[in-house]
């Protein structure tokens, strides 16, 4: 078994297990079963070497199961989400932060919540080994074919299996920018921008360094300005977007070796 998802699969067990020391509010299970592992290897593991993403009707021969996959994630995914309210959205992420956070903490790498203009987690607080911010996405950009234009580092169309990893390109971004280039970098610090992609197809923890993430942002600008959602005038949000190409990243082993 790859190690990555061996690792993966770890972090699932250990989630499911731990679920009332995550958050004891509400119950939340972490699924990856077989055609998850078969995702993860034909729609990253074997496309690291690939000059372009390969369309998903040609993984879709690799893949038993694939088609209908992405069936049921159109009908999904592409209805119309105004009124998501970032309230809830935020709980998500905060339950998969300290999910992650408690599995690093299990694995023997302790983990301190920073917060902004650093990064949101430092690691190893006693003498700083790393930085790293966490998104978690579960929802794949179905239509980023379509929408992303600018298809940087690659010469043609992007999908949403590589396509999703998105951050917004607002003040916090910005400013923790700022704060990275005047101070983090000068002390030899790493800092890494880490994403638990949860799509009902490719699932894993994929990461990227600071460094190459604002030169790939350089080199696009905002790739994308959603739609105004019912939610937004509640809370503001930020609009404007950027989606590294996760082909371009690691995951999991690789990241656990640059905290140990």
């Amino acid at each position: 078994m790859n190690e990555d998802v061996k690792l993966y699969r770890e972090l699932v067990t250990f989630c499911n297990e731990n679920g009332a020391k995550i958050e004891d509010k509400f119950e939340r299970k972490v699924k990856f079963d077989d055609f998850n592992e078969i995702c993860f290897e034909e729609m990253y593991l074997n496309l690291q070497n690939e000059t372009a993403p390969v369309a998903p009707k040609l993984l879709k021969e690799k893949v038993d199961g694939l088609t209908e996959c992405y069936k049921k994630m159109g009908f999904k995914f592409m209805r119309k989400r105004n009124k998501m309210i970032k309230g809830l959205d935020i709980q998500l992420g905060q339950w998969y932060e300290k999910a992650f956070q408690y599995f690093l903490e299990h694995k023997g790498i302790e983990v301190k919540k920073k917060g902004f203009p650093f990064p949101d987690f430092e690691v190893n607080p006693d003498k700083t080994k790393a930085y790293y911010e966490l998104k978690y996405i579960e929802a794949p950009f179905m239509s980023a074919n379509n929408l992303v234009k600018n298809t940087y580092p690659y010469s043609s169309t992007r999908y949403d299996y590589e396509c999703s990893l998105t951050l917004d390109t607002g003040k916090k971004l910005t400013n923790q920018r700022k704060k990275f280039e005047e101070d983090i970098q000068k002390e030899g610090i790493p800092f890494f921008y880490v994403w638990w992609f949860d799509a009902p197809h490719l699932k894993g923890i994929f990461y990227m360094s600071a460094e190459d993430v604002y030169d790939y942002w350089d080199n696009v600008g905002n790739l994308h300005e959603r739609e105004e959602r019912e939610g937004d005038k509640i809370d503001f949000q930020e609009k404007g977007k950027i989606y590294p190409p996760l082909l371009k990243m690691k995951s999991l082993n690789s990241l656990i070796q640059e905290f140990s």
